[in-house]
């Protein structure tokens, strides 16, 4: 989508935003895209020099209101503390886009160290859930609002020796809908973006022979850039999609509608 087309059709002026892994990829294309929309941003990030240099970096940008606000949403308590200071600084929350991911690559499932499923849980979904709670509750007050959670093609077709990450993304695809279900009637939509292979800086580092492959298996001939997911979200988050929820939106450049070789699995 043409920036013309965004600013047309995707219009947050005054509105408030919260992206959570917001601090680099496709999480920061994210928040650029919506302050470039005349939202006010806060960026959510577990290191707290990195979220703040990502936010200076689209105060120069964009010239928009933008927050750093690090939290780690592993931790129940500090979800709260984010959430506190959002009610402190602004008051309310028209967007929520929970995009903050563990991976936890190359372990298998019969090795799988306890801390590291613990942690890719209490990220993935338990901080999914506990950040969506606590804006559906700033939502439910102010009569509305809109919940994008950043899902995977991994929830409906395993990977191996990720299974940690995608039984949570399962998990997340199932909170979605349950989230619609129950939060439609307060004025609250929720809704997931599935993206396909993204080019983010683990990407930089791959074989090249590595990503010849994986653009072989993409119909649409390439990897999605952050800003092909962003603008998935905000259509999501808009006006324009005012009876949707409950929905996934598939932005993979056609994977998913094929069966995927054993050797791309990497």
């Amino acid at each position: 989508m043409t920036g013309l087309n965004r600013q047309l059709l995707m219009n947050f002026k005054d509105q408030h935003v919260l992206v959570t892994g917001a601090a680099t990829n496709s999480g920061l294309a994210i928040a650029r895209a919506f302050a470039a929309a005349g939202a006010r941003v806060a960026l959510n990030d577990l290191d707290p020099a990195a979220t703040e240099q990502a936010a200076a970096e689209l105060r120069a940008d964009t010239g928009g209101e933008i927050a750093a606000m690090p939290a780690d949403l592993a931790s129940r308590d500090a979800v709260a503390g984010l959430f506190a200071r959002i009610r402190a600084e602004w008051g309310r929350l028209d967007v929520l886009v929970n995009n903050a991911v563990q991976h936890a690559i190359g372990h298998s499932f019969l090795d799988m160290p306890p801390a590291v499923l613990e942690n890719v849980v209490r990220v993935n979904l338990l901080g999914t859930f506990y950040c969506s709670q606590e804006a559906a509750r700033l939502m439910v007050a102010q009569g509305g609002g809109a919940i994008v959670n950043l899902g995977s093609n991994a929830a409906a077709r395993a990977i191996r020796n990720r299974s940690a990450y995608v039984a949570t993304k399962g998990g997340i695809e199932a909170l979605t809908r349950a989230m619609a279900l129950e939060l439609g009637p307060r004025g609250i939509r929720v809704n997931t973006v599935i993206p396909g292979y993204i080019h983010t800086s683990r990407w930089d580092g791959l074989a090249p022979e590595v990503v010849a492959r994986r653009r072989a298996i993409v119909p649409l001939g390439r990897e999605a850039d952050g800003a092909d997911i962003a603008d998935a979200v905000l259509f999501l988050a808009s006006e324009q999609a005012r009876r949707i929820t409950g929905s996934r939106l598939v932005v993979d450049g056609g994977c998913s509608v094929q069966l995927v070789p054993e050797a791309f699995e990497t």
